[in-house]
């Protein structure tokens, strides 16, 4: 391989772990809130109530949570 051909392996793989570090974990513990939103360890913001999944009916204020991240979506696996 050339320099040139060795330096852009190099970009390319550097540009896909960057890619890869920025992504959240695929499991992550949360705490259900006051107004029954997800708040996460590692996302900053509370998830409004609606706009994670959930697998569990009955979930409270307060409640630890297990979550997987799918795609995009948060998902609540199981009380803890």
């Amino acid at each position: 391989m050339s320099n040139e051909g060795i330096n852009r392996l190099a970009r390319i793989l550097d540009w896909r772990m960057k890619l890869h570090d920025n992504k959240p974990p695929l499991m992550d513990f949360g705490t259900i809130q006051d107004d029954m939103s997800l708040l996460t360890n590692n996302f900053p913001l509370p998830i409004p109530s609606g706009d994670y999944l959930t697998s569990i009916s009955e979930l409270k204020p307060g409640d630890r949570v297990l979550m997987a991240w799918v795609g995009d979506d948060a998902v609540v696996i199981g009380a803890v």
